[in-house]
């Protein structure tokens, strides 16, 4: 798995989006993703992470078909 690569995508989303979709990943996936990001951003999306509700089924639906174009599921 090319997490630089996945990393590099997922730079191209909004920090709240990023911060879901690592959520939704196993927890290995997501340190090592969040390694590759600059460190700028990594103390929001923790906060972020942290704080993440309940989210409308829309944007999970959403953010699990960008996590299947980035991991190549499906």
């Amino acid at each position: 798995m090319d997490y630089r690569a996945i990393a590099k995508a997922l730079l191209q989303e909004h920090p709240q989006t990023i911060a879901v979709a690592l959520a939704r990943l196993e927890a290995e996936q997501a340190g090592e993703i969040l390694k590759l990001l600059p460190a700028f951003i990594q103390a929001d999306l923790v906060t972020r992470i942290v704080q993440i509700d309940q989210l409308p089924p829309e944007v999970i639906e959403e953010i699990d078909a960008l996590l299947d174009q980035l991991f190549g599921r499906r």
